[in-house]
């Protein structure tokens, strides 16, 4: 893993066609200053060393015994690590991420969304590198069953995942709210159009503001602060990503009515410009 290469968009096609890619050895990340969006999935255990990367726009550091999940679609730069950094990436395919999102896999996806990573005790380290085993383990049988007992599997390791980060947080463990579940979803779907809590609030037959009471209690934020989130988020990958496209393209695909509507929502929210973002000057 020494090579400044995206090893990751090489294994593209072995991480789809088994579903889940288990990484030993992984000393860098797939590329450093630059932005990464990845489709997949994924869980990252820090076994020593530091990595220092940004997320979101958010500066954050891993330490030993970190672990992260990091869902599709973030913007992920890595800005470097040190010498004796070592982790293990357990991958998801996007069409196996579907399956396990059917089984509302991930309890504490607004958490994650929020900060994906927490410190694991010495015990929870050990529990996961035995689920992490036991993963390789289910990869490499030659049975047509593979596919189902992987999708069990996921399922207990990311129900564990959310069981420690509850405990590490103070959160409460158990099965997320539907309301809120359907709202990440129903945000996905129509943020590009709609960025109003009126809107989302009629999808549920419910008025703003009972709402927006149900969506703080899910959650500990509001639901205006989960929507800005995903259009910041998405204006960031397009910003960094397409830089062919003019800032009145990307604020028309993100469904501002105005250039000027969209900066100034852009720079609200982020403290610096579209343009500035774009050119790297602040992020």
């Amino acid at each position: 893993m020494e090579s400044s290469e995206n090893f990751l968009d090489q294994k593209f096609d072995e991480i789809t066609e088994k579903g889940i890619l288990v990484i030993d050895g992984v000393r860098r990340m797939p590329v450093y200053g630059e932005p990464y969006i990845s489709p997949h999935y994924i869980i990252s255990i820090n076994h020593s060393g530091t990595l220092f990367v940004e997320y979101d726009g958010q500066q954050m550091q891993y330490e030993p015994h970190d672990i992260a999940v990091v869902y599709p679609r973030h913007v992920l730069i890595s800005h470097g690590s040190s010498d004796d950094y070592l982790a293990t990436l357990v991958i998801v395919s996007e069409k196996l991420f579907a399956k396990l999102h059917v089984l509302n896999v991930g309890t504490n996806r607004f958490n994650y969304e929020n900060l994906p990573h927490f410190n694991l005790t010495d015990q929870q380290y050990s529990d996961m590198l035995s689920l992490v085993e036991a993963l390789r383990i289910i990869s490499r049988l030659p049975t047509s069953g593979r596919g189902e007992m992987l999708i069990d599997m996921l399922d207990i390791m990311i129900r564990t995942i959310d069981i420690f980060m509850s405990e590490k947080r103070g959160g409460q463990n158990g099965k997320m709210n539907r309301i809120s579940q359907k709202l990440l979803e129903a945000i996905i779907s129509h943020s590009h159009q709609h960025h109003d809590v009126d809107f989302y609030a009629s999808l549920f037959c419910l008025s703003p503001k009972h709402f927006s009471s149900v969506i703080k209690k899910e959650t500990g934020r509001s639901a205006s602060y989960w929507i800005h989130k995903h259009i910041i988020a998405n204006a960031k990958v397009l910003l960094r990503t397409q830089p062919q496209s003019s800032l009145q393209e990307i604020s028309d695909s993100l469904g501002f009515p105005e250039l000027s509507s969209f900066s100034r929502f852009f720079k609200r929210e982020t403290g610096c410009s579209p343009s500035a973002y774009r050119l790297g000057t602040s992020v």
